[in-house]
């Protein structure tokens, strides 16, 4: 039997959430319902996101973040999804944070290990 679970994260814009899911081409709809038969949860999430391997969705906090919700029988295919989803995060925020400081992206390298480099500077 399977069982409703929850994953914490610390992502907190919507807007850059949702540029990340596109990068990694992920379907997702906005303001849907997300039920999860076996725990009888039901409610409404700001993203719900359909793969092939799992469904799972975003839903805010009381603490500014969103939580990952999903099944515990998905887990493994979810978790996966939200390293990448979290990468992809990190890399347009710092992008976004790097250009509002007047820095532009001069390099950008991702390694065998699969971490992105950036390299910015600001001409003064």
């Amino acid at each position: 039997m399977s069982k409703f679970v929850r994953i914490k994260t610390e992502l907190r814009d919507l807007r850059i959430l949702k540029q990340a899911l596109n990068d990694l081409k992920l379907d997702y709809q906005e303001n849907q319902r997300y039920t999860h038969r076996w725990s009888g949860f039901s409610g409404e999430v700001a993203l719900l996101v359909q793969t092939k391997g799992a469904t799972f969705a975003f839903r805010p906090t009381p603490e500014g973040t969103y939580e990952a919700i999903g099944d515990d029988m998905q887990l493994k295919a979810v978790q996966m999804h939200l390293n990448a989803i979290q990468q992809r995060y990190a890399y347009r925020k710092v992008l976004e944070e790097t250009q509002a400081a007047g820095f532009a992206l001069v390099e950008e390298r991702t390694g065998r290990d699969g971490v992105i480099r950036l390299t910015v500077r600001r001409w003064a």
